[in-house]
């Protein structure tokens, strides 16, 4: 005797909140590209790093044999943008952005990371901002203060109102008015929150440039192909390849997965 099965589906409470499940995930998929990576042999600085700031997809390391100085055949190293390889995209590229010299993107990268930790001081946002951030604190706290009172002008409209202390027209007015200053001291607190919260990401991604300038710093004169590869590693989130520029994106949080807003980037010309 066939028996049919009946799925019944039960809607149930999320296990853990949104944020934490996107960040799981975001992570999961780095594990996967790491792991990718660790499989095939390692022969690109940059590997799994670089990106195209025009196109947003990723630049790739590719060797060429090419006749070099004294007619002699030799390899050379660049890094492409993979929306300019039209066989990807049915036989028309997406991107005009050029390829990089290999040598060149390494060597440009490699002194951006070590300049950076040598002077940590070129981003003490700590030092400069103190006073200003203390300045947005007192502001943020006036702005809610406005917003209470505001908030209790309108329950005393809405008794008022409700004991026939006043017209119709005069308390929609009245309560409209009330709404528009509360929604516009409700984006100016977002706002100084929003500054707030960033710069105290910057600050603590500061220090934690401090701390590893102190541990890396002294070897970075001496760091073979090896040990350079994981110290930008540990270091750098991407790096963006722009047309005339290449920016670096330092992941300078404790544990090193920082988001955008508590990374630090540094801007250098592309020959």
């Amino acid at each position: 005797m066939n028996r049919s099965r009946t799925r019944v589906f039960v809607p149930v409470p999320a296990l853990v909140d949104e944020a934490l499940f996107r960040a799981a995930h975001a992570q999961l998929a780095e594990n996967r590209s790491r792991a990718r990576q660790g499989r095939r042999r390692a022969g690109y600085l940059l590997q799994g790093l670089t990106y195209c700031a025009k196109c947003r997809y990723a630049y790739y390391g590719k060797t060429t044999r090419q006749l070099g100085a004294g007619r002699q055949m030799r390899d050379f190293l660049y890094y492409r943008c993979s929306g300019s390889d039209g066989y990807r995209f049915g036989g028309e590229r997406i991107c005009s952005n050029s390829q990089v010299q290999g040598n060149f993107l390494e060597t440009t990268v490699w002194r951006g990371v070590s300049d950076l930790l040598m002077n940590p001081e070129r981003v003490d946002l700590e030092r400069q901002d103190r006073s200003t951030t203390g300045t947005l604190l007192d502001n943020l706290e006036t702005l809610r203060s406005q917003r209470a009172k505001l908030q209790n002008g309108v329950e005393r409209l809405i008794d008022s109102f409700a004991d026939g202390l006043i017209e119709k027209d005069q308390f929609a007015s009245r309560m409209a008015r009330t709404k528009s200053r509360i929604a516009d001291l409700d984006a100016r607190i977002r706002a100084d929150s929003g500054d707030i919260d960033q710069r105290e990401h910057l600050r603590l991604a500061t220090n934690r440039l401090r701390e590893l300038a102190a541990t890396i710093g002294p070897e970075l004169a001496s760091a073979d192909w090896q040990r350079k590869r994981e110290i930008i590693r540990t270091l750098v989130r991407r790096i963006d390849i722009d047309t005339e520029v290449i920016r670096i994106i330092f992941r300078a949080t404790q544990n090193g997965r920082g988001s955008g807003s508590d990374s630090i980037a540094i801007t250098l010309p592309r020959a």
